[in-house]
């Protein structure tokens, strides 16, 4: 999978760590990447990341106050079943890795589908329309984040 250096380097910073092959799926308004989708490996399940800082802080933030349970509830079981079996089909594993049953386990995952343009879901919609900021209004806060390092 490609990964363009000044895109490894962003993702680097925002996951604190040297990510695995990826290739960015999305990206924010300021042009870093959102969200990557994961080289397949069988010991990873999740194919999409949420990887900028304050789309993950604003999902956190939702899951935080009950939203996993609250998402699947909304959604319903037979809906998130769909979602696992579909994503099963494309990429060899449910939805970050859940077993069985139409469970919601994250919504950062779910989330990542959407954005990617890969699995279009009533879960990341559901979650998307509960973020305050998902991104900050005037600077990537990726980019900041490397501007107050130096």
């Amino acid at each position: 999978m490609p990964d363009a250096s000044p895109d490894r380097e962003a993702v680097t910073r925002q996951l604190g760590r040297e990510p695995r092959p990826f290739r960015v799926a999305a990206r924010c308004p300021f042009g870093t990447p959102s969200v990557i989708e994961n080289e397949r490996a069988r010991n990873m399940p999740t194919s999409f990341w949420v990887t900028c800082p304050s789309l993950v802080a604003e999902i956190s933030r939702v899951e935080s106050t009950g939203g996993v349970r609250e998402a699947g509830e909304a959604v319903g079981e037979e809906a998130v079943e769909a979602i696992h079996e579909e994503h099963r089909a494309l990429y060899g594993t449910r939805v970050a890795g859940v077993r069985e049953g139409g469970n919601v386990k994250c919504l950062h995952a779910f989330t990542a589908l959407q954005l990617s343009g890969a699995i279009p879901n009533a879960v990341a919609e559901w979650t998307l329309g509960r973020l305050e900021r998902p991104y900050p209004e005037n600077a990537c806060c990726t980019r900041v984040f490397e501007e107050q390092k130096s």
